[in-house]
């Protein structure tokens, strides 16, 4: 199995540099364990595909509204191809799985990170996770979806954010040495 993820639609100036080259490799191992755990018959052979696009607040906003019904913008949107009500479902006998889209606004990203306290990364990290979950057909319309979600998503949540950390370091560190030279 292996998982390819295009990233689109990347503001540089809002995420951290090296951090966006980062999310296929954060989100790849997550999402395979994801599909063998989460999945009934989650055992593929094929590619599963995905996307993550960040857009500004003014799109998000009009997505929210159009598929939500919710006239404001919000951090994470995903839009799952396999997924209906609470149930995924990829046929096992196509080649590739495409899991569907995961929609991001940088600008509900930071807003949300500072008022909870923490890291821009962090938050990134978090809606990553959530909006994959979404794409797994979890949700959190009952009080107890919601917990069931969070208990999966704190599983993978601190996993990303170390991957996105240590490599943003580790290539923050490398662009350093290349300067010095």
């Amino acid at each position: 199995m292996k998982v390819l993820t295009e990233v689109t639609g990347v503001s540089r100036e809002v995420l951290p540099c090296g951090i966006i080259e980062r999310i296929p490799g954060a989100l790849g191992s997550v999402t395979e364990e994801a599909f063998l755990t989460l999945c009934p018959g989650g055992d593929r052979t094929g590619e599963i595909l995905l996307s993550v696009s960040f857009i500004d607040e003014e799109e998000m906003s009009r997505l929210n509204g159009r598929f939500m019904g919710e006239d404001y913008s919000t951090d994470v949107l995903s839009f799952p191809i396999h997924a209906s009500d609470g149930v995924f479902s990829c046929p096992p006998d196509l080649p590739e799985c495409l899991l569907g889209d995961i929609m991001i606004c940088p600008a509900k990203v930071l807003e949300n990170a500072s008022e909870a306290g923490h890291s821009p990364l962090r938050e990134l990290s978090l809606v990553l996770v959530h909006g994959l979950l979404h794409l797994f057909g979890w949700d959190h319309e009952t009080e107890e979806k919601r917990l069931e979600m969070w208990e999966v998503q704190k599983r993978y949540w601190d996993r990303v954010e170390r991957y996105l950390a240590s490599v943003g370091e580790a290539g923050a560190k490398a662009q350093q040495e290349r300067m010095d030279q």
